[in-house]
């Protein structure tokens, strides 16, 4: 049935969320955790062939500890990136799902784009954030769906606040406290989103209550 599909679409988006989040999870503390200040390094060369004379010599405890470090920071940035890219698919996917069904609408899965590289796109007439459902309201879940949608509405807008004060060409001491304020507030966009998803899978739930009554296999 068109409903069952929607909820495991809805969950499998969440699954996905929580792997690219522990992903990104493991990969932030394996970066932090990491201290190449710690490391004496040692000052042996290797002659390496083809070596150009006059240039600079190669040591390979260093180029060890300076690739480690480039590498977990390489991973650290791009697991954050997909895990917020994942978080808000479901948060913004499960909100348009909802919506479609409150519109009477029967979809069989989460509708979303993805770019060539794999990047989700948002559906536009949700951006910046999914907006209130009141016709949920009756729902006991509610106020904790709307509190999640507001922390992502912050986070959005601190975000927001933060790009505009950083391509100004002078900033005061003032408002350089606010952009630090403004970021601190802005790093936990995707977490927020997560947390949106999985609200919003619990409301479409309750969304599909009634279709799923009214369905003849319901009834039957």
């Amino acid at each position: 049935m068109w409903f069952d599909s929607l909820t495991d679409s809805a969950y499998a988006l969440g699954a996905a969320a929580r792997e690219t989040r522990r992903a990104a999870q493991s990969a932030r503390l394996a970066r932090e955790l990491y201290e190449p200040d710690r490391i004496r390094l040692l000052d042996a060369e290797v002659h390496t062939g083809g070596q150009v004379p006059g240039a600079p010599p190669f040591r390979p405890h260093d180029a060890a500890v300076f690739a480690i470090g480039d590498t977990l920071s390489q991973a650290d940035n791009q697991l954050s990136r997909l895990y917020t890219n994942t978080a808000t698919a479901y948060a913004y996917g499960t909100a348009h799902a909802i919506l479609r069904v409150l519109d009477g609408q029967q979809p069989a899965a989460v509708q979303l784009e993805r770019t060539p590289d794999g990047h989700y796109v948002l559906p536009r007439e949700l951006c910046p954030v999914p907006p209130a459902m009141p016709a949920l309201q009756r729902w006991n879940g509610y106020r904790g769906f709307e509190q999640a949608r507001a922390r992502l509405a912050e986070c959005d807008a601190a975000g927001m606040h933060a790009d505009f004060l950083d391509d100004q060409p002078h900033v005061s001491d003032h408002e350089a406290a606010e952009l630090h304020a403004a970021l601190d507030v802005a790093a936990g966009y995707a977490d927020a989103a997560y947390v949106y998803g999985e609200r919003a899978e619990s409301a479409l739930h309750f969304a599909l209550l009634e279709p799923q009554t009214q369905h003849p296999r319901a009834r039957a």
